[in-house]
């Protein structure tokens, strides 16, 4: 499945700072990030779910309060289907490490099973309550 929607400013304004940071940050330490998908309409949730690639109806992407990256080596090399990335490159720690030190939640497993190593999406402790997620 590949997303229409890969803009930064689709983004929650709320959630913009830490996913642009993300980026640069990744940048810093020598990995480059493709935008994967930024925000999601109901009818892409509906094919990512259908499709196996994502696994909840209520998705942060609905709100634009997570971001799909890769890092732009394994999007050139495997294309934009997460499900053929290669998890053990490093530079997926790399990525998931600097994500989580920002404070974002990073969707490398979820129930000890499904690998969603490109998510990162803004807590819900981080999120103002006037925002529905």
């Amino acid at each position: 499945m590949v997303f229409a929607d890969r803009r930064l400013d689709s983004l929650d304004p709320a959630f913009l700072p830490k996913a642009m940071e993300l980026i640069a940050r990744a940048a810093e330490a020598g990995v480059a990030l493709m935008i994967v998908n930024t925000r999601r309409s109901q009818t892409e949730q509906a094919q990512a779910i259908a499709e196996g690639v994502s696994w909840t109806a209520k998705s942060r992407h609905l709100v634009g309060l997570a971001i799909d990256v890769a890092p732009y080596e394994q999007y050139a090399l495997h294309g934009p289907d997460k499900l053929t990335w290669d998890e053990k490159d490093p530079a997926w720690q790399k990525v998931g490490a600097i994500g989580q030190a920002l404070g974002l939640k990073w969707g490398v497993v979820v129930n000890g099973v499904r690998k969603d190593l490109g998510h990162f999406e803004m807590p819900v402790a981080l999120v103002a309550p006037t925002i529905e997620v």
